[in-house]
């Protein structure tokens, strides 16, 4: 149940902080600033392209749609460099006339695979100074986009990500003492270990126009030295606090958002690494708490399971 006291009228938001980067005025409603993968709702376009942004396209793609297009260029090419062969005529590739009983096309396909990749089987062979030109040419292409699938598929494993988990939704929680508290959970979901990781927390508001507020949220703790465990960061929600006596439909007419930038080292990578997310007025689940995400073994040591990160439960006694 929504926190349902109120007062007759919100009280005035604080003077709003800068601009932390992304924009103010709009004119016109928008999306949510910042996605739950961390990225943000603003698309670039120019009428300039750029390598570069090609290389970072492909080294952000994420996996699946990145090896589907890497297939899918390579198939192109060794299907061109067949076509070639064919107009050139199979007669002038030595072995082709043993393999009658493969497809013209397919035996032009395999050469060009064989030929493309430098294994060169030899049952089939240039014969002429076209197919020979053109099979150089296929085997110097070969080895270039070899060259640039290898750099790509070693800048995706090697660039740096930070693997923080976010809980599902952030809590409109409570003291013991009664104090309200606004709260959500994070884990490092990966293997590696991030030392001083901090925490930054702003409290979006966006009128009927799309223009946007902003204010900073004081943390309860805005760093951990270590992070081998879940962190709960916790904004008390005090009268000096922009959502001091608000109800989730205050929050719902201010389409409320609450935008999160965490900073850490990674020992791995040995740099610094960020991880974003957002929590929208819709994503606040009120007067509930975390319910613990880790157990202790017999020997011992501590366990922690991601899975129970998004897992709540009612306060009682409210």
């Amino acid at each position: 149940m929504p926190f349902s006291s109120r007062s007759a009228a919100p009280p005035a938001a604080p003077p709003s902080s800068l601009d932390p980067g992304i924009g103010v005025n709009f004119g016109r409603p928008t999306r949510r600033a910042i996605n739950h993968d961390g990225s943000f709702n603003v698309l670039r376009r120019s009428s300039r392209s750029h390598v570069h942004d090609l290389y970072q396209e492909l080294i952000t793609l994420s996996w699946g749609p990145f090896m589907a297009l890497l297939m899918g260029v390579l198939t192109l090419v060794n299907v061109l460099f067949a076509g070639g062969y064919l107009l050139l005529g199979l007669d002038n590739l030595s072995g082709t006339a043993a393999l009658s009983h493969i497809p013209p096309f397919l035996q032009a396909f395999f050469f060009s695979v064989q030929t493309f990749t430098t294994v060169g089987y030899g049952s089939i062979s240039p014969n002429s100074i076209g197919t020979g030109v053109l099979a150089s040419v296929e085997a110097l292409t070969g080895l270039l986009m070899a060259a640039l699938a290898t750099g790509l598929l070693y800048g995706r494993f090697s660039r740096p990500r930070a693997g923080i988990l976010f809980s599902h939704t952030a809590l409109m929680s409570r003291r013991a003492d009664g104090t309200r508290n606004l709260q959500f959970r994070v884990a490092n979901r990966h293997r590696s270990t991030l030392v001083d990781l901090r925490a930054r927390v702003l409290l979006q508001f966006t009128d009927a126009n799309g223009n946007r507020s902003y204010q900073d949220l004081p943390l309860e703790r805005e760093s951990v030295y270590f992070f081998p465990l879940n962190w709960t960061i916790v904004h008390d929600i005090t009268p000096e606090s922009p959502l001091h006596n608000l109800t989730a439909a205050d929050l719902a007419a201010r389409e409320a958002e609450i935008l999160i930038l965490l900073k850490g080292y990674d020992d791995t990578f040995a740099q610094d690494v960020h991880s974003r997310n957002s929590y929208r007025f819709d994503e606040l689940e009120w007067d509930r708490r975390y319910v613990r995400a880790y157990d202790i073994r017999e020997d011992g040591i501590l366990v922690l399971d991601l899975d129970r990160l998004h897992e709540t439960e009612e306060i009682q006694g409210l």
